[in-house]
């Protein structure tokens, strides 16, 4: 039996964000938090470990190639063609980004959220968290866990980390939240 990891979690702020969320300074310490919680979830379980997680940049990023590193097969989700979410979610911060984003999806299976069908009125970013809760949810919710980097915070719009995980607990998932703002440089 699997046991899947879906992260939720920040991207890196925009360089023009008024209140900080996940600074640059902060991706060695959002890194450290990660690998972490990844090292022991794999000590704790007998189920083989699965992650998943969107591609943007920041927690997604960093998730999944912790992932690459510690032997953990991962899927990414994109919630637009790679095209459109690159330049959505990943272009805004750079090229190393970029490099980042276009090397894991060579490395790891990617998944297009599908053409909404008829009158589906949630946005396209909270159509993915739940595609992506659905999908993680298939081995039954003892077989899952949330992992969020979040701040605590309403999020900027519809569909980022808050509301994944309000859907997740609706669900009855195990929601582990590491607290960004904790976390230093």
């Amino acid at each position: 039996m699997k046991h899947s990891i879906l992260f939720t979690g920040h991207m890196i702020d925009a360089p023009q964000r008024k209140q900080p969320r996940f600074p640059a300074y902060k991706e060695q310490g959002v890194q450290q938090a990660l690998e972490k919680y990844l090292r022991a979830e794999m000590k704790n379980t007998t189920n083989e470990l699965t992650g998943m997680a969107g591609g943007a940049c920041g927690g997604d990023i960093l998730f999944h190639e912790l992932c690459i590193d510690l032997k953990i097969s991962s899927e990414i989700y994109l919630a637009l063609p790679i095209e459109e979410f690159k330049k959505a979610s990943v272009s805004f911060a750079g090229l190393e980004w970029v490099g980042r984003f276009e090397r894991l999806i060579k490395k790891r299976p990617v998944h297009i959220l599908p053409p909404a069908i008829g009158d589906e009125k949630n946005n396209v970013w909270e159509r993915a968290n739940i595609w992506m809760l659905n999908s993680a949810l298939k081995n039954g919710g003892e077989n899952m866990t949330l992992l969020a980097l979040w701040d605590g915070k309403t999020g900027d719009g519809g569909g980022g980390t808050e509301h994944m995980i309000n859907v997740a607990r609706e669900q009855k998932a195990s929601v582990k939240i590491i607290e960004i703002g904790k976390i230093n440089g």
